[in-house]
C-alpha cells in the first residue's frame, strides 16, 4: 500500500501562521483603537473649547437674519407683448433674463392658451381676429 503525503504536519504550520497572523492584527486594531480614543477626546475638548465663551467675555451677539430684498415678479405676458412676431427661445430669455428652463415653461404655457404656435424657426404669435 502506497504510503500517503503527511497533512497533518501542512495544516499545522498554516493553523500556526494564521494564529500569528490573526493575534498581529488584533495588537493593530487594539493601538488603532487607542489612537481613536485620544483623537475622540481632543476633539471633544475642542468642542467644548467652542460652545464656551472665554471668562469674563460676554457672548457675542447675533445679529437678526435679515431676508434679501424681494424682486418684483416677471410679467410673461408683458414680455410676450414687447417680442416680434416670430421669435426663438434665446430671444425670450435675454428679454426675460431668465435661463432657458425658465423660458420653456412659459412659451409651453402660452402655447397652451394658444398665444403662440411653432413654426419651422421658432415660435409665431397668433393673431386673433375678433
Amino acid at each position: 500500500m502506497p504510503q500517503r503525503a503527511s497533512r497533518p504536519p501542512l495544516v499545522a504550520t498554516l493553523t500556526q501562521q494564521a494564529t500569528k497572523a490573526l493575534t498581529a492584527l488584533r495588537q493593530e486594531i487594539t493601538q488603532r483603537e487607542q489612537a481613536l480614543a485620544a483623537l475622540k477626546a481632543q476633539a471633544a475638548r475642542w468642542q467644548r473649547v467652542l460652545r464656551e465663551p472665554a471668562r469674563g467675555v460676554r457672548p457675542a451677539v447675533t445679529l437678526p437674519r435679515v431676508p434679501p430684498p424681494k424682486r418684483p415678479r416677471l410679467d410673461w405676458s408683458a414680455i410676450l407683448q414687447e417680442l416680434p412676431t416670430r421669435f426663438t427661445t434665446q430671444d425670450v430669455a435675454q428679454k426675460a433674463g431668465k435661463p432657458l428652463g425658465h423660458v420653456y415653461v412659459y412659451v409651453s404655457r402660452w402655447m397652451k392658451d394658444k398665444k403662440v404656435r411653432k413654426v419651422k424657426e421658432g415660435y409665431q404669435k397668433v393673431t386673433r381676429t375678433v
